[in-house]
């Protein structure tokens, strides 16, 4: 790549980072895409880019070990710290059989649970000495960056030893009270598996699992959080209820009653989010919170998750708050359109009641 191009990729990359942008999208045969506050633009500005800059820009990114694994298995997504100072996320694959890139940009400043808008209780549960937490929700709905506040809260707020399991590492920390080690999988352990058999032995006091890709990793979890370690892990799924059904799913009938009483032993919480466009600009959180009560925890045991709606409806003086509720929260404050939160409602019936009340 001649001096020329790195100076223009890098003042792109610049230029997005600070107009806020989300997301880069590099296609062969087409211009420039970015995300910005959840919606695509092209940049038409851009020059439309070909398939020989692509791999211009690949060979400048890639060590000689990434090259070899994309060129063996046609995708690769990695962390990269750009110019010293910008974390970025990059995803690598083939479609119709052309190169394209994909690129997360990683906010360098690391908000904490006040500033994203999350439930302020999240601070105490946090602080727990072992359990399991589940953060949930659809991709690029701010799960990372949830993941980061609360592993800087403990950071900030307790000195214990802390370790990451990543696929990429995205934020990067320093120590505070706490020692953090971030391992990437593929650089510093080999597989998921390899990573989590050796934490029992290890002298960690929390856990966290950038994703959970397979039920066996998931029993594993569960069972760190039962030997007394804090564990947290992430779910793909929209809702508090629908993420537990997930990770009970996941397993094999003959498995299901078994790891059943497990979880709801363990079971500290459940937080799901969505960022929906905030009134005057931007994207806002808005939060369900499933906290693992005694009565959570039974109906978990016994197999009853349809039970579970009724008490996030009628447990909010306990810190449980429904999506819904939330959204209809927001609506009255001014920060979301009510036409826009009507569309991400779960319930529209429960909504409208909840935006009725006084």
């Amino acid at each position: 790549m001649s001096a020329s191009e790195v100076a223009l990729f890098q003042q792109l990359i610049s230029n997005l980072v600070s107009q806020g942008a989300s997301d880069l999208y590099l296609r062969a045969a087409s211009s420039p895409i970015i995300r910005l506050d959840g919606e695509l633009k092209t940049l038409s500005d851009q020059p439309v880019v070909t398939a020989d800059y692509l791999e211009v820009i690949v060979s400048f990114l890639l060590t000689e070990d990434q090259r070899t694994k994309f060129t063996n298995e046609r995708q690769l997504t990695f962390g990269y710290t750009f110019a010293n100072r910008i974390r970025l996320r990059l995803s690598l694959f083939y479609q119709k059989n052309l190169p394209e890139l994909t690129i997360r940009f990683i906010p360098v400043k690391i908000k904490n649970i006040k500033e994203l808008g999350l439930p302020v209780i999240l601070e105490k549960i946090i602080k727990t000495d072992s359990g399991l937490i589940i953060i949930s929700g659809p991709y690029a709905s701010g799960r990372s960056a949830t993941q980061a506040a609360l592993i800087q809260e403990i950071n900030n707020q307790t000195a214990r030893h802390v370790i990451t399991i990543e696929d990429p590492i995205e934020y990067l920390f320093v120590g505070n009270k706490s020692v953090i080690d971030q391992r990437e999988l593929g650089n510093d352990v080999r597989s998921w598996d390899e990573a989590l058999d050796t934490l029992p032995q290890e002298d960690c006091d929390v856990v966290f699992l950038s994703k959970v890709p397979q039920a066996k990793i998931a029993a594993k979890a569960i069972t760190l959080a039962a030997a007394g370690k804090l564990v947290v892990i992430v779910s793909e799924s929209d809702s508090t209820i629908k993420a537990l059904e997930h990770l009970v799913a996941s397993f094999l009938p003959d498995e299901q009653v078994g790891m059943r009483q497990q979880l709801g032993e363990v079971l500290l919480g459940v937080l799901s989010q969505q960022l929906v466009a905030r009134v005057g600009g931007g994207r806002i959180a808005v939060t369900e919170l499933l906290i693992g009560s005694p009565a959570v925890r039974s109906i978990i045991k016994e197999g009853k998750l349809y039970q579970l709606n009724n008490i996030l409806q009628v447990s909010r003086d306990e810190g449980m708050v429904s999506f819904d509720y939330n959204l209809a929260e927001l609506v009255k404050t001014g920060e979301i359109m009510e036409e826009e939160a009507l569309a991400y409602s779960h319930d529209k019936e429960l909504f409208s009641s909840f935006l009725r009340r006084s």
